[in-house]
């Protein structure tokens, strides 16, 4: 029987620029112009899924020209994604939201925007060549709400305001395929990094509906998730994550500017020559528990504000996960990604600054020991060679 009308669902990010199509969790991101779909779509759905794309403006209110879209791949109608395929292409979403904001600089510049997990949010769409009606799919708690009986022209999506930055310039491809073989291989980590994600971008989706501390107390899960302690303690987490970050100690607490053990002199004394890592992530996982149960504790220190704690754990989450890939021969760290590890404990007792007038030292140290693998190769080469 010959088909007389082509429909189906788009699964698409309009907050998202990528610059090239990236592979991972068994879909195809690709960019797209709004105004020309054909080169990625084909022709016989293009028009029809232009009208759509053009609901969409920024923050002033202006037409998208480019975003993203998820195809299948090998598939004659790879735009088109079934509600069954759905759950697959949120995970796929939130694997590319990683290895996007696993490249993110922070603090390098006090009005610098930046990515955060929100824009990595897809939205879903029916769609009939030829149609002037727009269909919109939302996901609910045990199902879906689908909106019909619009038409383009009647309608606009805005780019939410805490979405400050939509152009992902670097994408961790050897991330996305070292993910992939972890999904596709079911190695045990894949379960850890799968079950913790969904925490962590909830946590760094910087929405208005979550506090500084809620979004501290979902890190903290996500960390625990993904470390996988025995013992679900604060100084249990801190050793695993001790451990997890083993080759790269930097700096211990008796010998950090800024940081300092807790209170109670029982704690203190064990506390002296702990990294300065160690501390920061029992840190975390007490700010967790303190919401989640008893109240804060007197005789533990808070070195760190929960913004801070924000910032650090976007910095650290994904070098953890990297590091985890890393261990079962998946990923090999580049010398960028190891001098960030050995950053860590510096960027933990560095000054912050004071906004303007005094900016923050994180984006100066870490670049410095970004190059310091480098440099330590290249002597290591010379004296090789000599």
């Amino acid at each position: 029987m010959e088909r007389t009308a082509v429909e189906g669902r788009v699964v698409f990010l309009p907050w998202v620029t990528l610059p090239k199509a990236v592979r991972i969790g068994g879909f195809r991101f690709s960019p797209i112009n709004v105004g020309n779909p054909t080169p990625v779509v084909g022709e016989t759905i293009a028009g029809t899924l232009s009208k759509a794309l053009a609901c969409y403006v920024d923050q002033a209110g202006k037409p998208i020209e480019n975003c993203t879209i998820l195809l299948r791949a090998r598939h004659r109608e790879g735009w088109n994604i079934p509600e069954s395929q759905w759950s697959r292409a949120w995970m796929a979403a939130d694997l590319l939201s990683l290895v996007c904001l696993a490249e993110q600089r922070f603090l390098e510049g006090h009005f610098s925007p930046h990515m955060n997990a929100t824009m990595f949010r897809p939205i879903a769409q029916g769609i009939s060549a030829g149609s002037s009606s727009i269909s919109t799919f939302h996901r609910r708690r045990g199902s879906s709400l689908r909106i019909g009986g619009l038409k383009f022209e009647d309608v606009l999506f805005q780019c939410p305001p805490h979405v400050e930055r939509t152009a992902c310039e670097t994408v961790n491809v050897q991330l996305a395929k070292a993910l992939d073989r972890a999904r596709r291989s079911k190695a045990p980590v894949w379960d850890a990094v799968s079950s913790s994600l969904p925490l962590f971008l909830l946590g760094h989706g910087e929405t208005p509906e979550l506090n500084w501390e809620t979004c501290v107390m979902l890190s903290a899960i996500a960390f625990e998730r993904l470390l996988e302690p025995q013992q679900s303690s604060a100084l249990e987490i801190s050793k695993c994550f001790a451990q997890l970050w083993d080759g790269h100690v930097g700096v211990v607490i008796k010998q950090a500017t800024r940081v300092r053990a807790d209170h109670d002199p029982q704690y203190a004394a064990d506390q002296q020559l702990w990294p300065l890592h160690r501390k920061w992530m029992k840190e975390l996982y007490e700010s967790r528990s303190s919401l989640a149960h008893r109240g804060p504790r007197a005789k533990f220190r808070s070195n760190w504000t929960p913004a801070q704690n924000i910032v650090i754990a976007a910095f650290v989450y994904p070098l953890a996960v990297k590091l985890k890939l890393a261990q079962t021969s998946l990923y090999k760290l580049t010398n960028s990604e190891l001098g960030a590890c050995d950053a860590l404990d510096h960027l933990l007792d560095s000054d912050w600054g004071r906004g303007w007038r005094k900016p923050p030292e994180w984006p100066s140290l870490l670049s410095e020991w970004e190059t310091r693998r480098d440099l330590r190769e290249i002597i290591a080469r010379a004296l090789r060679a000599g």
